[in-house]
């Protein structure tokens, strides 16, 4: 297979547009806001549900008297069996007015989101450069072709790396591609 014709068959896998890449990469990053959402949902839940305890106690005496009482030979066994049991249900009502795992749980929110808005900024600069790498490949030509492939290689193996996987077909084609050109 030539290189146009890989050029071509890479062309054939369509290219994510940028929201997708930033959004695969922000998934990729720290999840999405509606699972934050969902987990702040959940919390706050369960400070509703009550705490249910329950307890059996089960006690065996057993008592052996031998002895004399008001003069008379006392020989006496007790046996004794006790069975105690008891369900407490409870509810916390502090932890409805204020519960210290959700200002956790919403610093937890706040690193996600800046972490997710990081991977965003990187997906969209890695995309830009890799659009701007793969216009300028076909006015190249020999050494600095392929030096401008393997960039490209590169830019689209981080790409792919930041997105999850998002560009894993696009990153085969592209080695194809550069492999068939090896001398």
């Amino acid at each position: 297979m030539t290189g146009i014709a890989l050029l071509c068959a890479a062309a054939a896998v369509a290219e994510p547009a940028l929201r997708e890449a930033q959004a695969a990469a922000q998934r990729a990053a720290g999840g999405t806001a509606a699972d934050d959402a969902g987990r702040t949902a959940r919390l706050r839940r369960s400070h509703w549900a009550p705490l249910l305890r329950g307890e059996l106690l089960r006690r065996d005496d057993l008592h052996s008297r031998v002895g004399e009482l008001r003069g008379y030979p006392l020989r006496q066994d007790d046996e004794g069996v006790a069975n105690t049991w008891s369900i407490t249900l409870t509810w916390d009502f502090a932890q409805l007015v204020y519960s210290r795992e959700e200002s956790q749980l919403a610093l937890a929110h706040v690193h996600l989101a800046r972490v997710r808005r990081e991977a965003a900024e990187k997906a969209a600069a890695l995309w830009v450069e890799r659009r701007q790498r793969r216009a300028s490949l076909p006015a190249l030509s020999g050494e600095a072709r392929r030096e401008a492939a393997l960039e490209l290689l590169r830019v689209t193996a981080e790409l792919d790396a930041v997105t999850g996987g998002l560009y894993r077909e696009l990153l085969a084609g592209e080695e194809a591609e550069l492999a068939g050109e090896d001398p």
